[in-house]
């Protein structure tokens, strides 16, 4: 159980914690290889140490959400590795829509995982708590490769380049904060429901594309991913051609629905994404 040290009062609680949303240069369901780059929505975390089980607030853009698989996962995931007993009451406030494709899990994996940690005064490299909370992101069934590279740009921003199946952090480069406007169409696409999708077949025009990332051309990359994905997925990829056709850099985040563009005249992509679903507008980071 919690020794005293370590009971505290949510009302005088003043660690917080937060992490970052994300989008996919290369989607690794394919080869295990991925990438992804740190966009500037966030999640904040507030969390208690308690003798109970997990319990709390979980609230995305404004509106409540019941579901505490991941949180319990995390504290699962905590609680094994270290040998420990102990509950948490959490708040948690998150601006990342859910089942876009937008890394909302990995950034609460995060967010959830380095602040309990801080709490239990357990230190670790940063690139271990982004382990950890890839592992509880697995655990909750939110990830099918375990979306280290989603992690890793949740965590760390910039691009970051992963092999997802060992883990392993192949390269990290920070990139110019350039805006970024995310088209957020009204239906969502769980993970769950991709288990018996065969993402081999892509494997050969993925790993070229992987290739492309690895070289600096990260841009060219995403265009690739987002329409090898696109098709497969059978989604209707007007707006990254509308975007193409204005001379932005346009793609497919995760598994979608959302689409993404990456451009110095947000302006011109805003006004052709209107019709397709709600716009929003940030920057890389």
């Amino acid at each position: 159980m919690l020794s005293s040290c370590v009971k505290l009062h949510w009302r005088r609680l003043k660690v917080k914690g937060k992490a970052f949303s994300a989008i996919t240069v290369i989607n690794a369901f394919a080869t295990g290889e991925g990438g992804a780059i740190g966009i500037d929505l966030r999640v904040s975390v507030r969390v208690k140490l308690t003798d109970e089980e997990v319990s709390g607030e979980i609230f995305v853009r404004g509106e409540k959400f019941e579901d505490f698989s991941l949180v319990r996962a995390v504290v699962k995931t905590i609680k094994d590795k270290f040998g420990l007993d102990f509950g948490v009451k959490v708040k948690i406030d998150s601006e990342i829509p859910v089942g876009k494709g937008l890394k909302s899990s990995s950034a609460v994996a995060n967010a959830l995982t380095k602040t309990i940690l801080e709490e239990l005064k357990i230190e670790l490299p940063d690139i271990e708590v982004v382990r950890l909370g890839v592992k509880a992101a697995k655990r909750a069934g939110v990830t099918l490769t375990g979306a280290f590279d989603d992690a890793c740009a949740s965590y760390f921003g910039g691009l970051c380049l992963t092999d997802n199946l060992k883990l392993e952090l192949l390269k990290r480069e920070e990139v110019e904060k350039l805006p970024v406007i995310l088209l957020i169409p009204k239906g969502t696409l769980l993970t769950s429901s991709l288990k018996n999708k065969n993402f081999k077949v892509l494997a050969p025009y993925v790993e070229e594309a992987f290739k492309l990332a690895l070289r600096g051309e990260w841009k060219k990359a995403l265009v690739l991913n987002g329409l090898i994905y696109g098709s497969f997925l059978v989604y209707n990829l007007e707006p990254i051609a509308k975007a193409l056709e204005v001379e932005a850099v346009a793609g497919l985040s995760g598994k979608g629905p959302a689409m993404f563009a990456i451009t110095e005249e947000p302006e011109k992509i805003v006004e052709a994404w209107r019709d397709y679903g709600e716009v929003l507008t940030t920057t890389l980071r």
